[in-house]
């Protein structure tokens, strides 16, 4: 015969009758409370968050577990942002388990964002939402972490002129997200992140480290050619360059050495902006004409530039404004 819990009573006077009612199983959430907010710490570690829960039901628990987060551009500024959703990170899983409590492991992962957790305890389920915000680690913090990897030279000058060496926006506790979907210190485009890349600021400089040596070791390429000499001056402005858009130098045969491009005039009030000299509509301006031309446009970023607007985004000019900091 099947046990009955929790069942209601009879009276033994058998000629009078009484109700009998059942009360439901005690189900309930011990921990964390209901849209309870937790932080990353600064050193990329998830918070301790103990999910638990009270039931009369024993068993097998199917635990399942969804984090999302809805990546918007905020650029490096202090302000809420209020453009639409870039992209959507995600990630889930379900085990089962006897346990009526849970210590919250994303498979490993430093991930933040809004996480949904159901257990489904028999018949019934209890489910509980929560938020993971991040912190920033300090610029120490981070020039020891990149100390730790080998052929980064001036990689720490590059995060402080990409995101000022923060990770993400504090007013949110949300990685820094640029319009063009750069994510955060090391602005990762290209290949894009994973979610992991996104919130955790170590794996986001390691992967960013891996495209600095890349860059590196194209810059030598071209800088080496046909058994050409070059300073270690050159090979930082020449990887520095590459990381942000082309080639810096140009061969300079009466000279016989590399030169900077003589094409490309920069807007030294910015970090990366310049104009094409060889462009008829730049043609015999100078910087400050340039710059009161094209100024309001910046904003809009590659939907600024237009005929009338010849500027863009240059490579030349980025290596010029962090080499020279």
């Amino acid at each position: 015969m099947q046990q009955v819990n929790n069942a209601g009573s009879t009276q033994a006077n058998h000629h009078t009758v009484t109700l009998v009612t059942s009360s439901k199983p005690s189900l309930t959430w011990i921990s964390p409370a209901e849209a309870d907010v937790f932080q990353i710490t600064a050193d990329a570690l998830m918070p301790e968050i103990i999910f638990e829960f009270e039931a009369s039901f024993v068993g097998e628990y199917t635990w399942s577990w969804t984090i999302e987060w809805e990546a918007k551009a905020s650029g490096l500024r202090e302000r809420e942002r209020k453009d639409g959703v870039l992209r959507v990170f995600k990630d889930s899983d379900t085990f089962v388990s006897c346990e009526k409590s849970w210590r919250l492991d994303l498979n490993g992962k430093i991930l933040g964002g809004k996480v949904f957790v159901e257990v489904v305890i028999g018949d019934e389920k209890l489910s509980r939402s929560i938020s993971i915000k991040g912190q920033n680690p300090s610029p120490t913090q981070v020039t020891e972490y990149v100390e730790t990897l080998e052929g980064l030279t001036g990689f720490d000058g590059l995060l402080a002129q990409e995101t000022r060496t923060r990770h993400f926006i504090e007013l949110d506790g949300e990685p820094i997200v640029s319009f063009d979907q750069g994510y955060g210190i090391a602005q990762m485009t290209h290949p894009a992140p994973s979610y992991e890349h996104a919130w955790n600021w170590k794996a986001n400089i390691l992967a960013g480290s891996s495209l600095f040596k890349d860059k590196a070791r194209i810059a030598k390429s071209y800088l080496g050619q046909g058994g050409r000499s070059y300073t270690q001056d050159q090979l930082r402005r020449e990887t520095f360059s590459r990381w942000n858009g082309g080639a810096y130098h140009q061969w300079d045969s009466q000279m016989g050495d590399w030169v900077r491009r003589k094409s490309i005039l920069c807007d030294t009030a910015t970090g990366n902006i310049g104009w094409a000299m060889n462009k008829p509509q730049n043609v015999g301006k100078t910087e400050s004409q340039l710059r009161e031309r094209d100024k309001a446009t910046y904003n809009r970023g590659t939907r600024g530039q237009s005929g009338e607007h010849a500027w863009s985004y240059n490579g030349v000019c980025y290596a010029d404004h962090v080499s020279d900091q």
